[in-house]
Formats: C-alpha cells, structure tokens, sequence
C-alpha cells in the first residue's frame, strides 16, 4: 500500500500571512487617530509627548496604511514560512512512519508500537512495554486525517491513553524514586516550556522506565511495564 502524507493543512499558512495583513491594515487605519488623540490628552499634562508619537500622528493615511500593509505582508509571509517549517509532517506506511521538522526527523517501525493515540496536541507512540518510542507535537495536524492514515495502514490506534489510570502526580519527595530519577524529574518539570529540553529528558527518563507527561501544568509519571516487571521500581538502571 503505498504510503499516505500527513501534513498541515495547505490553507493554514495561507490564512495566517492574511491575519497578520489585516491586522496591519487595520493599525495603518487606526494609528494616526490614535497617536493624535494620545497627543491632545498628554498636551494638557506635565508628561512629555514621545517623537514616535508626534511622527505617527503626522502620517496621513495615503501614508500610514501602504506603509503598514508593506510591513503586514512581509511578517505574514515570514510567519507564513516559520510555521511550515516548523510543522509536523508524517509518511506513514504499513511497515513505518517518518516524522519530520525543519530542524528533526526520525523513523519509526511498526512492530516497535503497540498503541497510538493523541494526548492533547502531542501524537503519542507507546511499545508494547508501556515505553513512549515518540511523543510527536500534531498540533497544526487535522485529527481525523492523522487517524485515518495510522487506521489505514494498520497502526494500533487508541482512543485514549492505555496507560491512563497508571498515571500518578508527582511532587518532589515522594517516595518510589530513586535521587537521580528525582533530579531528573525536577529538571523536567523546570524545563516543561523548553520543546527540545523536554525531548533530552524524556528519553533519559525513559531509560529509567519512566513516562512522564504535564496535566494542567503538573507533572505526571507512571512506571513502566518493563519497570515493573524487573522489580525497578524505585531503583535507577
């Protein structure tokens, strides 16, 4: 079966180069009006008036608006740009999937999965030892067609978390965890806003049988079955 593309959809970068040319429309509308109305009401006031403000105020509108619009169309079409680059884009086929950034790529074979599902923006990938082999940002991908794909060439996909009730919250001291996994998991929660941060220490954790994941800006973490079965808990390998 040949292998099926999943990518943003062609008229998102399309619709975010025209937010940002309306928008810079609109501020070359309104700024005049609002930088004289900002200089009349400082006028009567000991605060002095700012140049910019008494520059913006000078423009005429057959000046303000082109000048805008120029401004607009270049940071639409340079934002336009950063989000296709910075896009998910999957291969998937019967045997694999591809995933692939601007800035990272990777493979991964299907008998290495045992379960996919969404967890919030993230596109999870977990093995049959409750491991995450991927936690992939789908955010700008559209469900169904990311569904559709993995269903189609035959990927495990879940509705849901098949480890979701194995989840705990963790707060440093609790007891189950060695020091190094505690120092892990703090540089983890410190790091939570940090994409490439969060990669680096997903995988140590990882390799001390731990997934983790942020619930409403806490962090959760289960032990997994590899964990488990090797009577790991609580001890770092």
């Amino acid at each position: 079966m040949t292998p099926t593309e999943v990518r943003m959809p062609r008229v998102a970068p399309i619709l975010i180069a025209l937010s940002v040319l309306v928008l810079a429309v609109g501020l070359g509308v309104a700024l005049p009006p609002f930088a004289r109305w900002l200089q009349d009401a400082l006028d009567g006031t000991p605060l002095p008036v700012h140049g910019a403000i008494n520059l913006v105020a000078g423009l005429p509108l057959g000046w303000s608006v082109p000048i805008l619009t120029g401004l607009g169309l270049v940071a639409g079409a340079w934002l336009a740009l950063v989000a296709v680059a910075e896009a998910l884009r999957l291969t998937v086929a019967d045997d694999h999937l591809e995933h692939r950034t601007d800035e990272h790529e990777g493979w991964i074979e299907r008998s290495d999965v045992s379960a996919v599902f969404r967890d919030g923006r993230h596109l999870v990938l977990v093995t049959a030892e409750g491991r995450v082999r991927a936690r992939l940002d789908a955010d700008d991908l559209r469900s169904a067609e990311l569904r559709d794909a993995l269903v189609g060439h035959g990927w495990p996909w879940r509705d849901e978390d098949p480890y979701e009730g194995d989840y705990v919250g963790w707060v440093d001291g609790r007891p189950g965890f060695t020091e190094t996994e505690r120092a892990l998991l703090r540089r983890r929660l410190r790091e939570r806003k940090d994409a490439a941060a969060v990669a680096e220490l997903d995988t140590e954790l990882g390799a001390h049988d731990l997934a983790v994941r942020v619930r409403d800006d806490r962090l959760q973490v289960r032990r997994t079955t590899a964990g488990a079965e090797g009577g790991a808990r609580g001890s770092s390998r």
